[in-house]
């Protein structure tokens, strides 16, 4: 049989990483790490995350979905690991090791959770075995009673599986019992009164005032009576299980059922905080298939343009502006500088992801560059005095150029404008060596490439100086030089930028540079200078890998696995691999909501207010907005919080309590809605209580609706009678029939749900063939 066991390598690596993150002060089981196969390690997953489960269709047809994903849409399970003393984790074979190591480092936080947090604290340490002898006595059913019928019932059991409790562990509530007999009551209840010895006293000791309260009180004792539970029971399957006339098997599987489902229970309550953005100011250039453009422009144009992430391609899918911020300057020795907002994370040169306001002079950055990313179609040149200038050059070499003359707009035309194609590009670089022309750079920027190798070949032709140390260009200014610098990066070329004077090292490599696609490429460069200061910031998310390229630094939005991996474990030849493949898995893609993202990043934000003290009354009073953003009291106490927050809370308490209209600004939360007219769904609000109370309502027993039961003996006819908790949302009627009817299957009797439906109270009935509906107003 194959060894699933660590290889020493791993084993070498996970002991490093629990230690670390013993370190780091995280507590968890003793964790057993099996390699598996991808067949196996799916069929394991199909089974939520158990090697050994009862037998039935569902965990078939999961895995089914789940092998597909994996052949033939290149999904891949990351990690997995159960809840259990000790704790057992899969990885899956083949992976590189910078993934099993991240997936280790991320275990570790799992499973400290697991241990720690009190919503867990009433879960079964040893559900691996329980597990198991759950599916031997199912098994041993199956053989007794016959797989169809048994398979038949755990489908209605599975079916109503979420009509449980989900509180009950944590609240003392009254148990779905009676404490008296059901009675019938055929005849009306008969009230004698006070005894009367003389006849005419009668109406004065009983007036029939008197009498007619009495009956309403044995009323009431025989309604109690008929009426079970005395208070309304959220767990259906424990009222079903004591009260529904169920078989001996059928109650077994009936609580299997409900049994595995509180297990299950606090990993969807808490699945936000156990899975535990960035602004640049405007005039900062960005790689895009428009060309290096603003990021300004990007922003308030709303471009959906495709972005360099300093390897491949990524598109920009949202957009967002904020006004006078806190913003840090760094400068590099290369000349390189990068304006954003004082929380923006940049990439160091060893991997880490570090924020603007935390680095210091003598850090190393990563650059990147060879990302060869151009505009696909040629720019227009449309100003006037550098059109004479150009068409003073074209007349000197008897060259022609192409107008092109714009559609007509309020009743005249613009004026003409000239493609730039690449032997007008080489004659603008020329130019542009001897005098500034920021609208001729600007049309360089947005051209192809090999407009812009046509420019920079005679630019460096006419602005160049050759030495011993290289070449060396004089630009016309500062802003030109800069811009230049950065298209020699995206052609693979770094050069050292000193005033509006660049330095090269290899005049060859330009050369090459020209003729020869680079490949994408990075370099380490060392912070010099910082500055701060307060501007417009300028944000864009992209899709997958989360990161873009500007200025010639890589951007980036990126607890526990991170953390561990970038500052401890992952080695200078791993880190670039484990960024990207952290970047997809914490990425948010248009229109859903990442767990890990929403997790991660609201873990930092309560660990940089924690140690910069932003809580507490002088915080919350405090109205200038300009002093709460560079608010900081050294406090230090973030790790000590996150640790807090980790013990007490769930996703409702933990967004409920942490959640921040900052929070909401920085991350661009939005709630959306379907547009009829349009056939689309479209942002509704950013405003921060209407993003909370739909992340809240989505949370609460998981967005699914409360179910009651009212009376189990409704109509005195054993009838069961349950009740909607209509919280603003209709029930899905297709669904509600469904469900009622497999509550029927195991009741036997009729079935009664009180809804709302379009505002108005209905009570739905499904008698065994029929369902009917009334209204109740």
């Amino acid at each position: 049989m194959k060894s699933t066991r660590l290889p020493a390598h791993l084993e070498q690596a996970r002991q490093e990483i629990e230690q670390i993150a013993r370190e780091y002060g995280l507590d968890f089981f003793p964790i057993i790490y099996e390699v598996l196969d991808y067949r196996t390690l799916y069929e394991t997953a199909a089974f939520g995350g158990f090697p050994t489960r009862y037998p039935h269709w569902r965990f078939g047809m999961e895995y089914d979905q789940l092998l597909k994903g994996h052949i033939w849409a290149g999904s891949t399970i990351y990690e997995m690991v159960i809840n259990n003393n000790p704790s057992y984790a899969y990885l899956l074979e083949g992976n590189e090791d910078v993934t099993q190591k991240m997936v280790m480092a991320h275990v570790t936080g799992h499973v400290d959770f697991f241990k720690n947090n009190m919503w867990f604290a009433h879960t079964n340490r040893k559900m691996l075995d329980t597990m198991a002898n759950h599916a031997a006595r199912i098994q041993r059913i199956i053989d007794r009673i016959g797989y169809d019928q048994v398979e038949e019932f755990i489908d209605i059991c599975l079916s109503l599986e979420n009509l449980i409790d989900y509180h009950a562990p944590y609240i003392r509530r009254p148990e779905a019992v009676t404490p008296r007999p059901i009675v019938n009551d055929e005849e009306p209840p008969v009230v004698e009164g006070l005894p009367v010895e003389r006849e005419y006293m009668r109406d004065y000791i009983n007036p029939p005032e008197f009498l007619e309260r009495q009956r309403r009180k044995l009323e009431e004792e025989r309604a109690r009576q008929r009426r079970f539970p005395e208070n309304p029971q959220r767990d259906v399957l424990l009222f079903l299980m004591n009260f529904a006339p169920l078989e001996s098997w059928q109650h077994t599987v009936l609580e299997i059922i409900r049994d595995e489902a509180y297990y299950f229970a606090p990993q969807g309550m808490t699945k936000i905080l156990n899975e535990g953005w960035a602004c640049l100011t405007g005039e900062s250039l960005i790689i895009t298939d428009r060309g290096l453009i603003p990021m300004r422009e990007l922003v308030t144009q709303r471009r959906h343009a495709r972005v360099s992430d300093g390897e491949r391609a990524q598109t920009v899918y949202d957009w967002n502006v904020f006004t006078a911020y806190p913003t840090v300057t760094i400068h590099t020795r290369a000349g390189l500088t990068l304006s954003g907002s004082h929380n923006h994370r940049i990439l160091l040169a060893n991997g880490e992801w570090r924020r603007l306001d935390a680095l210091q002079p003598g850090d190393q950055v990563r650059i990147a560059g060879g990302t060869e990313l151009w505009a696909t179609a040629p720019a227009i040149l449309r100003r006037r005095p550098a059109l004479k200038r150009v068409a003073a050059l074209a007349t000197a070499t008897a060259t022609a150029l192409t107008p092109v003359y714009p559609a007509r707009r309020h009743g005249y035309r613009h004026a003409p404008a000239t493609v730039v194609d690449e032997t007008l590009a080489a004659q603008l670089g020329a130019q542009c060596a001897a005098r500034p022309d920021q609208r001729a750079l600007a049309a360089i920027c947005r051209s192809p490439r090999p407009q812009v190798v046509a420019f920079l070949r005679d630019f460096c032709a006419s602005a160049s100086q050759t030495n011993n140390a290289g070449m060396q260009l004089t630009c016309a200014d500062q802003t030109q030089a800069t811009t230049v610098q950065l298209l020699l990066l995206n052609l693979g070329v770094m050069a050292r930028r000193e005033g509006a004077i660049l330095h090269l090292a290899d005049a060859a490599a330009l050369e090459h540079a020209f003729t020869t696609p680079a490949a994408p490429t990075a370099w380490a460069d060392e912070v010099v200078a910082i500055e701060h200061g307060v501007a417009d910031v300028y944000d864009i998310s992209v899709t997958e890998t989360h990161r873009y390229a500007a200025q010639g630094f890589i951007n980036h939005n990126s607890y526990w696995h991170s953390t561990i991996m970038t500052q401890r474990v992952a080695s200078a030849a791993e880190i670039v691999s484990f960024a990207d493949l952290h970047s997809g898995v914490v990425a948010t893609g248009g229109g859903r909501l990442n767990p890990y993202k929403l997790g991660l990043e609201l873990l930092r934000d309560i660990e940089d207010r924690w140690n910069k003290g932003k809580f507490g009354k002088e915080y919350e009073e405090c109205d200038d907005i300009r002093l709460k953003r560079s608010w900081d009291r050294q406090l230090g106490l973030g790790r000590q919080k996150i640790f807090e927050v980790r013990r007490l809370y769930n996703d409702v308490t933990f967004i409920d309590e942490f959640l921040t209209p900052e929070f909401v600004m920085e991350q661009k939360l939005f709630t959306f809605r379907y547009n009829r007219d349009t056939d689309l769904y479209e942002i509704a609000s950013r405003e921060f209580k209407e993003v909370k109370e739909k992340l809240l309502f989505r949370l609460t027993n998981f967005g699914q609706p409360v179910i009651l039961v009212e009376d189990g003996n409704y109509g005195n006819r054993g009838e069961l009678y349950l009740r909607h908790r209509h919280e603003g949302v209709d029930l899905k009627i297709d669904y509600a029939r469904e469900t009622m009817r497999n509550l029927f299957k195991i009741w036997t009797r009729p079935v009664h749900l009180e809804t709302v439906i379009d505002e108005k109270r209905r009570l739905l009935s499904f008698d065994g063939r029929d369902f009917s509906e009334r209204r109740l107003d």
